[in-house]
């Protein structure tokens, strides 16, 4: 009976709770550090979606300068017919939902803002201030 003792192999108890330890401390260190690379990259998504908006409303005011309309804070902030367009258009440009401004300044000048609020393809409201400079800041609701 002896000897059946000393043949005994495999893993104590303690050895297998040191283990289960250490798993748990590199779990502990590792996954903030990947949550924190998902919520960053889930913002330069935001940014990057606000830009290809931003790029549409450039284009746009081309077009419509184009055909000789005065563009200013009241083409963005009074006239609904001009949003309506320029929202329709961001969304089948871009497939970006529910976007809608809220009230733009400086239109026409180098110190441009536009206030544009959308909806990002997982679901979250994002709302976004885009400067001419394509400085653009965003958050998440």
């Amino acid at each position: 009976m002896k000897e059946r003792l000393k043949n005994n192999k495999g893993f104590t108890l303690v050895e297998i709770i040191v283990v289960l330890v250490i798993l748990a401390i590199l779990a502990a260190i590792a996954v903030p550090a990947v949550l924190g690379y998902v919520d960053e990259s889930k913002k330069t998504r935001y940014i990057e979606e606000a830009h290809s908006i931003y790029t549409v409303i450039q284009t746009e005011e081309a077009r419509y300068k184009a055909l000789g309309n005065e563009l200013n804070d009241d083409t963005y902030n009074n006239n609904t017919e001009y949003k309506k367009e320029l929202t329709e258009t961001i969304t089948k440009k871009t497939a970006i939902q529910k976007v809608t401004f809220g009230t733009c300044s400086h239109i026409g000048k180098d110190n441009a803002e536009y206030y544009v609020n959308f909806t990002s393809d997982d679901g979250k409201n994002v709302y976004s201030v885009i400067k001419r400079n394509k400085d653009i800041t965003v958050s998440v609701n």
